[in-house]
C-alpha cells in the first residue's frame, strides 16, 4: 500500500474498480447464454478444430465459428476465459481472434473435437499491475514523481538545442514542441480535434531521438499507440512495438517485436526450434516430453535473446500503457516518455512510466472523454493531466493546438464554445464536402456537411436491455439504415462511413442491420480519437421525462460531434434532447444552417 494520500486513494479506487468489474461479470456469467452472447462477453458456441502442444503443460485450441455465426469484439485477444463443455472446463488466454476463428491458450489437454462455449472471465492480473505500479511510483523518490504529487514545483524551462523547425509542424505545433523540449520534468500539451496531435508527437521523438535519447511512445488504447508508431516509423525512425500482438494493427504488426525478432539474425534458428516443436504432436509418450521439455527451454532463451537485441536496437519504443505495467522492467532506458490521448488513461496506468523515465510529455484534451472506469463515481474517472490542471489551478502551461485538419468549418462551429475563436480549421478542410471526393456522385447529402433528423413524435421510444441495462431505440436503427443506403448509392464506399451511438445494446443493434454490413459501427467512446469522411450519430435516447443519463456528459457529446471530416449526420429526439443546454446550441447550429428536418418530412415519414 503506497504511503502518500493520494496514491493510496488511486490504490483504494483500483480495488473497488476491479471488485465493482468482478461482480458484474459474475451478474452477466450467470445469465443464459443468449443473454451473455448479447451481454458482450460469451460468444456464440464454437467448434474445437485444432490441438497442438505450446509447451510445458500448455495447449493451444483452435476454434472456430458456426457458418452462420460471428465472435464479437466483447472478447480480445490477451482476455482471460473459460471454455465450457457440459460440466468440463478449462481456463485459458485468447491469443488471437478474428470474425470466425479465435485461438485460445489453456493449461491442461483437451480433445480435439466437439464444441465449447467461451466467456470472459475476471483478470485480477492488470489491476495487481497497476497497484503494484502505484507502489513502486510512491517508492521511488524523484524529481517527477515529487512534481506529480505536488511536493515541488516543476523546473523551470531551459532551452535545449537549435530550434525546432520542422516544415510539417504550423506555428502553434512548433510553440508546443518547443515547451515540450525545453520542459524539466512535466510537460502538457492541449490538443483539441484533428489539431495534429499524432503528428506534433512523432516530430518530438524524432527530435528526441536526435538529441541522444531513447523514448517511450505510449498510450492507453492499442490502436493510438499504433497510430503513433507508424506515424513515428513514416519520420524515418526506427520504432518497435511491443505488446499483444493479437490486438495491433496491420501496420503495428509489421513494427512488432514479434516481427522484428522473426526478420532479425535469430529468427530461422527461433523457427526451427518451433518446427520441431509442433513435429513431436501428443504429449502422451514420455520421450516426447523429455525432449520437448528440452526444446522449449532452448527456444525461451533464444526468444529472450532476440528480444534484447532487437529491444536495444530501436530508436522508439511503443507501447500500451497496459503491457508497460510489465514489461517495463525489460525494457531499455528511457528519458522521456510521451503520451498520447493522456487524457483516457486512468492515473494509475501512467505511474507505470514513473520510476522509469525523468520526464513525461502528456498530450490530451480535457473537453473529450477520460478514462472508462466500469464503477460509478470512481476517482479514477479523472485523468492526471485534469488533476494537474485543477489542483495548479491553471498555473502549469498548457500550449493550445489550434488549427484543426479535419472538419468543415459547419461542422467545427459546434465545437466553437468549447475551443474559442481561436480554434480554426485550416483552409483545405474549410469547406470540403462528401461530393469532393472522385467517386461521390452529386446529391442532397452529398452537398451538405450538417444533417439532423428530427424524430420526435414518431413513437420511436427508447428501451433497455434487461440483461446489460443498456439502452436502444430501433426506430433510429431505421433511419439510420437509410442514410448509409443513401451515401452508398451516391458512391461512398463502407471504409468512408462510420456509425456511433452512445450505448452498447444500440451499437449491438446497429451491428445486426444487413444495410450496415461492412461500414464501422462503434460507441462514442471507442471510436475516440478516430475519424471519418461521413460520421451517423444515433442518440438513443427518447422519453417523456427529457432523462438522458451519461448521454448529457458534455465530453461524450464534445467527442460524438467532432469525429466527421465532410458529414455530420444526427439522428434524435429533440423534444428530448433539447432540454440540455449543450444540445440545445448544437441544434441551434444545425437549424441556422437549415440542417434540421423532421420525421415528418420526405422521405423520412416513410420509416415512421
Amino acid at each position: 500500500m503506497p504511503e502518500h494520500p493520494h496514491l493510496r486513494a488511486l490504490h483504494v479506487a483500483l480495488a473497488q474498480a476491479g471488485a465493482w468489474e468482478r461482480d458484474e461479470l459474475e451478474r452477466l456469467g450467470a445469465l443464459p447464454l443468449p443473454d451473455r452472447i448479447a451481454a458482450g462477453i460469451s460468444w456464440p458456441t464454437t467448434r474445437i478444430e485444432e490441438v497442438s502442444w505450446a509447451g510445458r503443460d500448455h495447449v493451444l485450441v483452435l476454434l472456430r465459428a458456426d457458418r452462420h455465426a460471428e465472435l464479437h469484439e466483447g472478447i480480445t485477444p490477451g482476455d482471460r476465459v473459460e471454455l465450457r463443455r457440459g460440466e468440463a472446463h478449462w481456463v485459458g488466454v485468447v491469443r488471437e481472434a478474428g470474425s470466425r476463428w479465435a485461438e485460445v491458450r489453456i493449461r491442461g489437454d483437451i480433445e480435439p473435437e466437439g464444441s465449447v462455449q467461451v466467456t470472459r472471465l475476471f483478470d485480477p492480473v492488470p489491476w495487481r499491475r497497476l497497484a503494484d505500479a502505484l507502489a513502486r511510483g510512491d517508492g521511488h523518490r524523484s524529481a517527477l514523481r515529487d512534481v506529480l504529487l505536488g511536493e515541488r514545483p516543476p523546473s523551470p524551462p531551459m532551452r535545449h538545442g537549435a530550434e525546432l523547425s520542422d516544415p510539417l509542424l504550423n506555428e502553434a505545433q512548433r510553440r508546443a514542441a518547443r515547451h515540450a523540449l525545453d520542459a524539466g520534468e512535466l510537460a502538457l500539451i492541449h490538443g483539441p480535434p484533428g489539431t495534429g496531435k499524432t503528428t506534433l508527437l512523432a516530430a518530438l521523438l524524432k527530435r528526441l531521438v536526435a538529441d541522444g535519447d531513447r523514448p517511450w511512445a505510449l498510450a492507453d488504447s492499442n490502436a493510438a499507440v499504433d497510430h503513433l508508431a507508424d506515424r513515428a516509423a513514416a519520420r524515418g525512425l526506427d520504432v518497435v512495438r511491443v505488446g499483444s500482438y493479437g490486438r495491433m494493427s496491420a501496420g503495428g504488426r509489421t513494427l512488432s517485436l514479434r516481427h522484428r525478432i522473426a526478420e532479425g539474425p535469430y529468427g530461422a534458428a527461433i523457427t526451427a526450434l518451433e518446427r520441431d516443436l509442433a513435429r513431436l504432436g501428443s504429449r502422451s509418450d514420455p520421450g516426447n516430453r523429455r525432449e520437448g521439455r528440452q526444446l522449449f527451454t532452448e527456444l525461451r532463451a533464444l526468444r529472450a535473446t532476440a528480444q534484447q537485441q532487437a529491444l536495444e536496437s530501436a530508436e522508439v519504443i511503443a507501447s500500451t500503457l497496459g503491457t508497460l505495467a510489465w514489461m517495463a522492467p525489460e525494457l531499455p532506458d528511457a528519458q522521456t516518455a510521451v503520451i498520447d490521448e493522456a487524457t483516457q488513461a486512468i492515473e494509475p496506468a501512467i505511474w507505470t512510466a514513473v520510476p522509469r523515465v525523468s520526464r513525461l510529455i502528456l498530450i490530451g484534451d480535457p473537453h473529450q472523454l477520460g478514462p472508462v472506469v466500469r464503477r460509478p463515481a470512481s476517482p479514477l474517472e479523472r485523468s492526471l493531466l485534469e488533476r494537474l490542471l485543477d489542483q495548479t489551478r491553471g498555473s502549469l502551461p498548457l500550449p493550445m493546438l489550434d488549427v484543426q485538419h479535419r472538419m468543415h468549418e459547419h461542422i467545427q462551429e459546434i465545437a466553437r464554445p468549447i475551443y474559442g475563436d481561436s480554434y480554426r480549421p485550416h483552409p483545405s478542410v474549410r469547406a470540403h464536402l462528401l461530393r469532393d471526393l472522385p467517386e461521390a456522385d452529386t446529391t442532397q447529402l452529398t452537398s451538405t456537411p450538417l444533417l439532423w433528423v428530427d424524430t420526435a413524435g414518431a413513437g420511436f421510444s427508447e428501451e433497455q436491455d434487461p440483461s446489460t441495462r443498456s439502452w436502444f431505440n430501433p426506430g433510429e436503427v431505421r433511419v439510420v439504415a437509410h442514410l448509409v443506403r443513401d451515401l452508398r448509392a451516391a458512391g461512398l464506399s463502407q471504409a468512408q462511413i462510420a456509425v456511433i451511438a452512445p450505448y452498447a445494446a444500440q451499437v449491438r443493434l446497429l451491428r445486426e442491420e444487413p444495410d450496415l454490413a461492412g461500414v464501422r459501427v462503434d460507441s462514442v467512446n471507442a471510436f475516440q480519437g478516430r475519424e471519418c469522411e461521413a460520421v451517423i450519430v444515433s442518440w438513443v435516447r427518447s422519453n417523456d421525462g427529457g432523462e438522458l443519463g451519461f448521454v448529457q456528459d458534455t465530453r461524450r457529446v464534445t467527442v460524438a460531434l467532432t469525429r466527421a471530416r465532410r458529414l455530420l449526420a444526427c439522428v434524435g429526439d429533440t423534444a428530448t434532447l433539447g432540454a440540455d443546454s449543450r444540445f440545445a446550441a448544437a441544434l441551434d447550429t444545425f437549424a441556422t444552417h437549415d440542417a434540421l428536418v423532421s420525421i415528418w418530412e420526405e422521405p423520412w415519414v416513410s420509416l415512421t
